[in-house]
């Protein structure tokens, strides 16, 4: 499994869709702030500082910008195999096909990780060169925590679609639009059962964030339900990942090369 994920690894750093998360989590401060000063001045807000920022790139990424990125790399990599015609080659490792799924998902898992802290560093960057107040070592360590832990947790909740979408030829980018929509749903839910155990919004309540000021809240969310939420991902991905299968291409591609090396051996053998 170690082979396979760094063999996945490596293949994901010569991936050009990769630029796409990369650009994506860049442009997240830069627009947070950037309305700020483009909006009108009356509900503009004044006490906009390092903290507030922190906070609107928590709600973007993982509102927007990572359940498209993740699930658009993630799909990428599983459909790549049934692209390029190389999942006849895998079948003959002796790892299970669930197991070979299950490693790249955890590369994409890493990959969620690189991109909290990536996405914590041009957020410093973009409050240094914005020259906004309250920038402490402290305020980094807390709110960056927050960003890294809401990337993990919404990792977590894109996996179902990233083995869904992965699986069906071509249908990664089609999965992380459809993603995109589900994550913009957490507008919607603002009280009730759904407020907590929708499965983005729990990815924010189990990361720490403030569901009252960012979305309208009129409750606090539960983490129990959020817990419950998060819970019911897993087991999806769980029975996904159970009940997933090589497509019918690749495993007769593989049993016509083996019968034909049969049939050479046994013209041999005669001979």
């Amino acid at each position: 499994m170690k082979n396979m994920i760094q063999t996945e690894w490596w293949k994901l750093r010569r991936c050009q869709i990769l630029l796409v998360g990369i650009v994506a989590l860049a442009l997240c401060p830069v627009v947070q702030y950037g309305t700020q000063l483009i909006v009108n001045p009356e509900i503009r807000d004044p006490n906009f500082d390092f903290v507030h920022l922190l906070a609107n790139v928590v709600w973007g990424n993982t509102q927007v910008f990572l359940p498209i990125s993740l699930v658009m790399i993630g799909g990428w990599l599983i459909d790549r195999e049934n692209t390029h015609d190389t999942m006849k080659n895998l079948l003959t490792v002796p790892v299970s096909y669930p197991k070979l799924l299950g490693g790249k998902l955890a590369v994409t898992g890493l990959l969620s990780l690189l991109f909290g802290l990536y996405s914590v560093a041009v957020t410093v960057l973009t409050g240094v060169l914005a020259g906004l107040p309250r920038l402490t070592p402290g305020v980094i360590l807390q709110q960056g925590g927050q960003v890294v832990a809401a990337a993990l947790t919404t990792f977590l909740v894109c996996m179902p679609m990233i083995l869904i979408f992965g699986q069906m030829r071509g249908a990664y980018l089609g999965g992380s639009i459809l993603t995109f929509f589900l994550g913009y749903c957490i507008l919607f839910f603002k009280s009730g059962f759904l407020l907590s155990a929708y499965p983005f919004s729990a990815a924010l309540v189990l990361a720490g964030f403030d569901m009252q000021e960012y979305n309208g809240a009129t409750e606090a969310p539960s983490i129990p339900l959020a817990l419950l939420g998060m819970a019911a991902v897993v087991i999806l991905t769980a029975v996904i990942l159970s009940f997933s299968r090589p497509s019918n291409k690749a495993g007769s591609t593989k049993k016509k090369k083996s019968g034909g090396r049969g049939r050479r051996q046994a013209g041999r053998r005669t001979r």
